[in-house]
């Protein structure tokens, strides 16, 4: 499987992990029109990524995660570093 696909699927389990519902996670989702996240959503939402795919996401970055398909890009970058 391609490595962008992986991250894809990763992000979405770790979605559906957090209880959003399958047909709401698309790569245009937004995580607070959307997905209805607060802060204790995203906190969980942010460390279950890091530990997943072994990275650290700083603040600067956190705050530019506004949909799951950034989130999908954001862990690409961070995996192609490494």
């Amino acid at each position: 499987m391609e490595m962008a696909k992986t991250i894809e699927l990763g992000v979405y389990r770790t979605l559906r992990r957090l209880g959003v519902n399958r047909q709401n996670i698309y790569s245009e989702a937004s995580f607070t029109k959307d997905l209805f996240f607060d802060e204790d959503d995203w906190n969980c939402f942010l460390f279950f990524i890091e530990e997943r795919f072994n990275i650290q996401i700083n603040d600067e970055e956190a705050v530019n995660l506004v949909t799951v398909g950034n989130t999908v890009d954001l862990v690409n970058r961070h995996l192609m570093l490494n």
